[in-house]
């Protein structure tokens, strides 16, 4: 018969099945124990027992192990009014020392049908579970003296706050069952060790050790066999937090990024059909002029006087002729367009913010910045079951780069925030922690110089139990009521701190050019300088050759001089 029940209640797992009893047949009794033991009185089964009168039915369960989550309605005989009697039947908890509850929720009769007299809810029918009490464990990395006192303190919220905000949604449930815990502490959510068992929390359930985590849990597969997952009501949210690093281009970027490469080209060939044509108006108009007026029309000015035009700096000769004149309106006008879009566009490059240069955890990996992890274990856990090959990357190459100089790479939050204050450093770490730290300990501008990106998404975590827990719709139940009533919002935004705003308008505006911004310009004049100074040389050289030749000449012939004297 055991082998029997069990297959009922594995195939039951999966979906809810209905059964029907006479609870006076012989051994009845011995059934129902039977029963019991197997979990055949869980809220999967919904069962109906007709029983002679209540006295029978008290003595089917009266040791029997059923929970508050039964199922369990009995058909008895009643006055003479009412053909039968409905009766409802539970226990909050046999194994914690409950006793039975047996209660009339309506009637029974062949014309009428049912008629049940009870509207609510069954959770909200059973909520009184008469003081008793369970045993529940909460993760707290570092020991306290009181931890209930702990608990029940609201003040450092940002330290321990999915921890401390579960506490408070498990104490609301505790308070509307009417039940007692005993808390205990735990290290460790729970994770695999070498040996193949689990530590921290998901140990405890495992071993049914305590009834329920008052610590959310991450739903991991791993621990499915082992754990019952209720409601989530944490949502984890972790990020890399740092200071928007300021994007220094190269100079020579910076002075051609305002035109696109075809307009430089097109500018060019324009500079190439002007050049052209005013050599041919000002040499015109050189021709038609007197010998005393004439224009420098050579090469080398018109191109200084197209670069003048260009550079707004107004022009090195005056046309004489109608025609050049027209033509030189019409170039600087041509070149005014050109000089507004391209020095509007240099100061835009200074004044405005540039548009993030880290928006993904690849940028972040291939940029300047430093790395740290806030020391938790969900983080360390991370690094060591991802499959991520950026995760992988990021922590072998800006973390462990930490660890050869005797740095693990994990921080405490107050300090990893202080790396990213101080600039150049990205910090892990959980948004409920980082915010108020960030609050109280940056300035307007820091919190506007703040950039984040995240490495995993945000997760739910959720309300836990041992495997088969006869608790878990019950805990259910409860945080639905908070959700519904609004308790869970408002505990929510206590306990997980709002993001600091950035306030636009006390942001200080600094406008800095840094020297590799600045550095093309002085490569040109050096070029210029440079190469002027090597034309200057070949002028001087070649216009004095003679004067030059002559010297030496005289020197060679003095030196012969002195030698034939000296013989």
């Amino acid at each position: 018969m055991a082998n029997d029940l069990s297959s009922q209640r594995d195939l039951a797992l999966h979906q809810r099945m209905a059964l029907v009893m006479d609870g006076d047949c012989e051994n009845s009794r011995q059934y129902v124990e039977v029963l019991s033991q197997q979990g055949f009185f869980y809220e999967k089964y919904f069962w109906l027992i007709t029983v002679q009168d209540v006295e029978r039915l008290e003595n089917l369960f009266q040791t029997s192990s059923i929970f508050v989550n039964a199922d369990i309605l009995s058909v008895t005989e009643c006055s003479e009014d009412i053909e039968q009697c409905v009766f409802e039947i539970y226990n909050p908890s046999n194994r914690h020392g409950g006793s039975l509850k047996i209660s009339k929720i309506g009637s029974y009769d062949p014309e009428m049908g049912f008629n049940i007299s009870v509207g609510r809810e069954k959770y909200w029918r059973r909520r009184n579970m008469t003081g008793l009490t369970f045993k529940s464990a909460i993760v707290t990395p570092k020991p306290v003296d009181d931890l209930d006192a702990y608990l029940a303190n609201e003040k450092n919220r940002q330290i321990n706050s999915m921890h401390r905000f579960q506490s408070v949604t498990i104490r609301h449930c505790r308070d509307f069952y009417n039940f007692s815990i005993i808390m205990q502490r735990t290290n460790s959510w729970g994770y695999k060790q070498a040996n193949g068992k689990f530590d921290g929390l998901v140990s405890l359930l495992e071993n049914n050790l305590i009834d329920f985590g008052s610590s959310p849990l991450l739903f991991k597969e791993d621990r499915l066999p082992f754990v019952d997952y209720s409601y989530g009501n944490w949502k984890l949210r972790s990020a890399f937090i740092f200071k928007k690093p300021k994007r220094v281009a190269d100079s020579y970027n910076i002075f051609l990024r305002p035109l696109d490469t075809k307009v430089w080209i097109l500018i060019l060939i324009f500079m190439g059909i002007i050049l052209i044509n005013l050599k041919i108006s000002f040499g015109m108009g050189s021709v038609i002029s007197s010998h005393e007026s004439r224009v420098d029309s050579s090469w080398s000015m018109l191109v200084l006087f197209i670069i003048g035009a260009f550079c707004q700096q107004g022009a090195t000769c005056f046309p004489l002729s109608l025609s050049s004149r027209i033509l030189s309106i019409f170039v600087f006008i041509f070149c005014i367009l050109i000089y507004q879009f391209y020095s509007a566009s240099i100061v835009s490059y200074i004044l405005l913010d540039p548009p993030s240069s880290i928006t993904n955890l690849q940028d972040l990996l291939d940029s300047n910045l430093e790395a740290g992890i806030e020391d938790i274990l969900i983080d360390r856990n991370y690094f060591v079951q991802t499959k991520d090959p950026v995760a992988i990357q990021l922590y072998n190459k800006k973390v462990n780069k930490l660890m050869a100089n005797n740095d693990t790479g994990f921080y405490e939050p107050s300090l990893g925030l202080a790396l990213v204050k101080e600039g150049g450093f990205a910090f892990h770490v959980e948004t409920s922690t980082a915010y108020p730290i960030i609050q109280n300990a940056f300035s307007n501008q820091d919190i506007c110089d703040l950039e984040e990106i995240q490495m995993y998404r945000t997760q739910p975590m959720h309300t836990n139990l041992p495997k088969y827990s006869p608790f878990k719709e019950m805990l259910s139940y409860c945080m639905l009521r908070l959700v519904e009533d609004g308790i869970l919002f408002r505990l929510r935004r206590f306990w997980d701190a709002n993001k600091p705003e950035c306030i636009e308008t006390a942001k200080k505006i600094e406008i800095r050019v840094s020297f590799k911004e600045f550095s093309f310009g002085i490569i040109i004049f050096t070029t210029g300088f440079s190469i002027a100074l090597a034309i200057l040389l070949m002028e001087y050289l070649y216009f004095n050759r003679y004067r030059i030749g002559e010297k030496i000449k005289g020197m060679k012939m003095k030196k012969l001089f002195l030698k034939k004297n000296s013989s």
